[in-house]
């Protein structure tokens, strides 16, 4: 069964910068996308990184054999082991396909107090 624990004030977030905690036996990441709290286990499900501590980058898009556009209103996450990039949205590898996702965290927000559920 899952438990509502209290995670940090909203104004604490930043877009582009995870703020990290323990909470529980856990590593928890959070972040601003497009103004919402996007919450992720600090864990790279590729081997184990601390996935928070990667850079949040513009997604590459390959639209010709020689032409490539960053696009920075879908940023992906960069993994500081080996460069996995992983899309906010939705968790999914960035570039290829694998069953390998981010391990997202359900959010509620009271108060401006941002909670999780693990």
């Amino acid at each position: 069964m899952k438990t509502k624990h209290y995670f940090a004030e909203l104004g604490a977030l930043e877009e582009g910068r995870f703020v990290i905690r323990e909470v529980g036996n856990h590593s928890v990441g959070a972040t601003l996308l497009q103004g919402k709290p996007v919450v992720i286990f600090n864990n790279c499900p590729h081997a184990g990184a601390p996935i928070c501590q990667g850079k949040i980058v513009p997604k590459q898009v390959l639209e010709a054999p020689h032409l490539l556009h960053l696009d920075a209103e879908h940023p992906v996450l960069r993994c500081p082991w080996h460069g996995w990039e992983f899309n906010l949205e939705n968790g999914m590898v960035n570039g290829f396909a694998s069953r390998l996702r981010l391990a997202r965290i359900q959010y509620e927000l009271e108060n401006d107090s941002l909670y999780i559920w693990i």
